[in-house]
């Protein structure tokens, strides 16, 4: 087995580094969109009353927002853009929360507005009779 001198090929080492660099960017693009609708999403739960209503889905939903810019930042684009999925599940799972919540209790002060009317209305009869 002989070894032939083969003279220096720079096609080769290019092609090979052209390759690792397309596929080290093929992360995709920024998700830019998804970041900032998971932002608005719990900022809107924020004022809404997030943290009275849901706290842990807040913190969780901040969390996960944090981590998301920050895998951004690194580049790890399709990894922040599934943080920022979790982060507007988090986000939605607390607006529920947040209407169901006031629901509740704008049914209680219903409940209650009945009853005093009820009451008054009773009282009324009475007066009549």
């Amino acid at each position: 087995m002989t070894h032939e001198y083969q003279p220096f090929n720079p096609s080769k080492p290019l092609l090979l580094l052209s390759a690792m660099f397309l596929l080290g960017g093929c992360e995709g693009n920024p998700p830019v969109d998804k970041i900032s609708a998971a932002e608005h999403a719990f900022n809107q739960a924020n004022v809404d009353g997030g943290d009275r209503y849901a706290p842990l889905e807040m913190r969780i939903a901040h969390e996960k927002l944090d981590q998301a810019r920050a895998a951004m930042f690194e580049e790890h684009y399709e990894k922040a853009a599934a943080l920022a999925d979790e982060a507007m599940i988090s986000a939605n799972l607390a607006a529920a929360k947040i209407d169901s919540a006031t629901s509740t209790k704008k049914l209680e002060e219903l409940k209650k507005s009945i009853g005093s009317l009820r009451q008054e209305i009773g009282t009324q009869q009475q007066m009549q009779r």
